[in-house]
């Protein structure tokens, strides 16, 4: 039978009962979130610092920033000079014709702000994962570098070039970093339609990699740094996005001997490049340290540094945050009422992300993800 006045709880519940009584905020419950559904190490490391308080503590601090610079500027608002007003208040408050202390303390904060939402595209990739594309001309193992990866038969190979024609991807864990592969048709003017239209999407993807592992047949390319830059030149990266590149095929090399590991493209500073035998696996381990190194360059390492910002959220009201913080204008006689309000503004959006203000309409969204009765 049933227990009268028992009930089975909502998903996320207990966490929302929480949050409501004030024992987490909204960061640390999305850390929470995030944890549940961590599937390297790399993304419970971060989930667990977000869990424990570091980026809601980081908000907090922002926030007294400005409530204690708000109060200096209420403070001049609401005396005039003649009032009994303490003399640390004013020394910290606005003088007409200079720039004031408080200022400057808004000026580095809106610098501060900044400088993390530049840096959170860090913890974006983390959480979800970062876009690798495989990409390269036809027939030179792209699919089979991504079954050597996965260590499954993911994707069908086979010796007549073009067989692949649609993109495939797959979700990976090197090196503890969460990687999102995708294996892509081979770059070429194609004239069958369905090629083609296999192509055109390679290079949509290709557009929006964070990193590109780019194939080449180490029997075709000698490895010297020309050879090699103008072999990934006529794949058309995006410029800025780290690449890595893949001399396939090296068991095919004459006089080759032992592990192809060891030989790297050498010369001026470029792209890192490694040889590899998807057909014997020879090669895969520098590939994975190449990898693994690029992964870290990309995400950095969750556990130093400022906490990272992991959420579009965060990002939207951290950027409200900034653009209030850029309109504040103290010098040239600029209006203090005015001023106070960008604060109040900038504030404001602080506690829409940690769910002090403002956060009733939200929280359907974030704990319904939740598994039933945490």
């Amino acid at each position: 039978g049933r227990l009268p006045g028992l009930r089975p709880a909502e998903p996320g519940e207990f966490t929302r009962r929480a949050f409501r009584h004030g024992k987490l905020d909204l960061t640390a419950a999305e850390g929470l979130r995030d944890l549940i559904g961590a599937e390297t190490e790399a993304q419970r490391r971060q989930a667990l610092r977000q869990m424990e308080g570091d980026l809601g503590r980081l908000y907090q601090r922002w926030s007294h920033t400005l409530t204690q610079a708000l109060a200096h500027l209420e403070a001049y608002i609401d005396f005039s000079e003649g009032e009994d007003v303490e003399e640390e208040v004013l020394s910290q408050g606005v003088s007409p014709g200079c720039v004031p202390a408080v200022d400057v303390t808004v000026r580095a904060l809106e610098q501060e702000v900044r400088g993390h939402l530049r840096d959170g595209r860090r913890g974006e990739l983390l959480r979800g994962g970062v876009r690798a594309v495989i990409a390269g001309p036809p027939n030179v193992g792209k699919s089979s570098l991504l079954n050597l990866l996965c260590r499954r038969p993911a994707a069908i190979v086979s010796p007549a070039a073009g067989t692949t024609r649609d993109v495939l991807e797959v979700a990976l864990d090197i090196g503890g970093y969460p990687l999102v592969l995708s294996d892509t048709a081979g770059l070429r003017e194609a004239t069958d339609p369905v090629e083609r239209e296999g192509v055109s999407r390679a290079r949509d993807r290709l557009c929006q990699a964070d990193l590109v592992l780019a194939v080449l047949d180490a029997t075709s390319v000698p490895p010297t740094p020309r050879a090699l830059g103008a072999a990934l030149a006529a794949l058309d990266p995006p410029p800025g996005t780290p690449c890595v590149l893949v001399l396939n095929k090296a068991d095919l090399l004459e006089g080759h001997r032992g592990s192809p590991s060891a030989t790297r493209a050498r010369g001026p500073p470029g792209p890192p490049a490694t040889l590899l035998s998807c057909k014997t696996g020879e090669g895969l381990e520098s590939l994975m340290e190449l990898l693994t190194q690029q992964l870290a360059q990309l995400c950095g390492d969750p556990l130093l540094g400022s906490p990272s910002l992991t959420r579009s959220r965060h990002s939207r009201h951290l950027g409200a945050c900034a653009a209030a913080l850029a309109r504040f204008g103290l010098g040239d006689g600029g209006d203090v009422a005015v001023a106070a309000e960008q604060l109040r503004l900038a504030r404001r959006e602080l506690g829409r992300i940690t769910g002090h203000v403002g956060a009733e309409e939200g929280l359907d969204i974030i704990f319904r993800d939740f598994c039933v009765g945490k």
